[in-house]
């Protein structure tokens, strides 16, 4: 016992190292995830941003506000707990799967300071993937019934479905499961009526509060994901680039299949070379991406920064060290004794199930990939508990698991280095920039970012794509535009255009201050009387 507490106090002091100083190296990313931290800057129930957007996400930014107050603390604060707790319920999903400690905490540390964990952008998928692993370790470590454990299973579902609404279909599985169980154990006077009652009333309450993530919602959102993603592919089949906007990328999609297709159903009824060659593209991804995901993280994770020619040669001694020490004949046995959990099993494939059907019909995005890792984690289990080590004289004073423990709080430590390095943060550069300046007045922004959601609540934005005039200054005036960040991306994006160029040498005159926002060159347009 006192060897697992070890562990996941390596677990935890490996999670503050990865992020004790996230806010010197790790930039803002705008995207979805800000769109997410602005539902939580203003939740409340009714929940105005829809089923689909993940309500229970926003509300979990909206309770870290309730004691972090500062928008930009809170981004950097949701991005650490969760990279943090992924690493921990790694470790938890390990040991309910009966793999040793000192495997279990190396496991989920390689998965902690891995590119699956915290660059993961949006970061939404993380919650889920928590609260998923969390679910099937207390599944693993208690003796429940087939029906309580599925029970668990689906009430996971479903409240990760008001994170991410395909989530909603492993609810219902698992709900299917769990009744066929309880019908079956029903006979044996085996229910426990409080888990059942709970699964009711919680489940009931969430529908009540949110609605129906998958059913009762418009389904614009899986059906503009299938479109933008279907153009990703018949870009790369054509070699050709991207379309660079929403309209475009649609405008292209009907191109191709036509006005009257619009979602995966449409296509395979109406184009089905079209449909089969996407599904089968994303098949093939989804799969090259998982071997590379998982080399990732547990290889190169293990050896990053260090790039020398001897690595091969020193990760082949560490193989063939390792092939010494195992003992083959207590391994072979301990495969032909061991049983498969098959429903437990069975319960991770359920919770999987949406990511898994994503990633064939809509695309093998990175956060969709993620979730592929609990399968890869229930697979390696499966291996490394088998596997029995010789009995080395040497180490006969020692608790089992303590030196290879000892070995990971070496590599924990020399990891201290690399996430302690600052690296330039522009876009959180420019985000404390234009919060500390406080204007008085209502803002008026014009941007192609999410900065909005860092300003002050009662601002406007301004599409940049508002502007088709030619002429700025005029278009400044009718839209009394009074705040514009010019970030390297708006530099780019007006660097051709005369009438902005005409601005900017007359901005003075126009009553506009410029000031410098950090240290790569990007610059705030302020209307002078919004100086405070």
């Amino acid at each position: 016992m006192r060897l697992h507490w070890l562990g996941v106090f390596i677990v935890l002091i490996a999670g503050w190292v990865l992020v004790h100083d996230i806010t010197a190296w790790k930039d803002v990313e705008f995207g979805d995830e800000t769109t997410y931290l602005g539902s939580g800057l203003t939740f409340s129930v009714p929940f105005i941003g829809g089923v689909q957007w993940g309500p229970l996400y926003a509300a979990w930014y909206a309770f870290w506000h309730l004691f972090i107050p500062d928008s930009l603390d809170l981004y950097y604060a949701n991005w650490a707990i969760l990279s943090v707790l992924a690493g921990f319920v790694a470790f938890l999903w390990f040991r309910s799967l009966k793999v040793s400690v000192a495997m279990s905490a190396w496991l989920a540390v390689l998965f902690l300071f891995s590119n699956q964990n915290l660059p993961l952008n949006p970061k939404i998928s993380i919650a889920p993937f928590c609260l998923i692993l969390g679910a099937l370790a207390l599944v693993h470590f208690n003796a429940w019934p087939q029906y309580v454990r599925f029970l668990v299973m689906a009430f996971t579902g479903l409240v990760c479905s008001y994170i991410r609404p395909e989530f909603y279909v492993s609810f219902l599985c698992a709900m299917v499961i769990a009744l066929g169980w309880l019908w079956k154990e029903a006979p044996d006077g085996k229910i426990q009526w409080l888990p059942l009652g709970s699964f009711v009333v919680a489940s009931l309450v969430l529908h009540l509060l949110f609605g129906n993530p998958l059913f009762g919602a418009d389904d614009s959102r899986s059906t503009v994901a299938f479109q933008q993603h279907f153009v990703v592919n018949y870009s790369a089949w054509n070699h050709q680039p991207e379309p660079s906007t929403i309209e475009a990328q649609l405008k292209l999609f009907h191109k191709v299949l036509g006005d009257d297709v619009q979602t995966f159903t449409d296509a395979v009824k109406k184009q089905p070379k079209w449909a089969f060659k996407h599904v089968f593209t994303n098949i093939t991804h989804s799969l090259t991406a998982n071997v590379k995901n998982a080399v990732d993280t547990f290889y190169q994770t293990l050896f990053r920064g260090w790039y020398s020619r001897w690595r091969t040669a020193f990760v082949g001694l560490i193989v063939l060290i390792f092939a010494g020490c195992v003992d083959y004949r207590r391994t072979f046995q301990n495969f032909q004794k061991t049983s498969v959990d098959f429903w437990g099993f069975i319960g991770v494939l359920v919770l999987l199930l949406p990511s898994l059907v994503a990633t064939v019909l809509i695309y093998p995005r990175t956060h969709y990939l993620v979730f592929h890792l609990i399968l890869i984690f229930w697979l390696l289990a499966q291996v490394v508990r088998r596997i029995a080590l010789r009995d080395f004289s040497f180490f006969g004073q020692l608790p089992q698991g303590t030196v290879a423990l000892a070995a990971l709080g070496v590599f924990v430590g020399i990891r201290y280095l690399s996430y302690s390095q600052p690296l330039p943060t522009p876009i959180a550069d420019n985000v404390r920039f234009i919060k500390a300046i406080q204007p008085t007045a209502r803002l008026r922004v014009l941007e192609r970012d999410w900065y909005r959601v860092f300003l002050k609540e009662e601002s406007d934005w301004i599409h940049v794509e508002e502007y088709t005039s030619g002429n700025f200054t005029d278009f400044v005036k009718a839209k009394n535009i009074n705040f514009i960040l010019m970030t390297q991306d708006m530099q780019a994006y007006f660097a051709k255009d005369a009438g902005f160029q005409e601005f900017l040498q007359n901005h003075a005159s126009l009553g506009f201050e410029k000031r410098l926002t950090n240290s790569i060159g990007d610059y705030l347009l302020i209307k002078q009387t919004l100086k405070p």
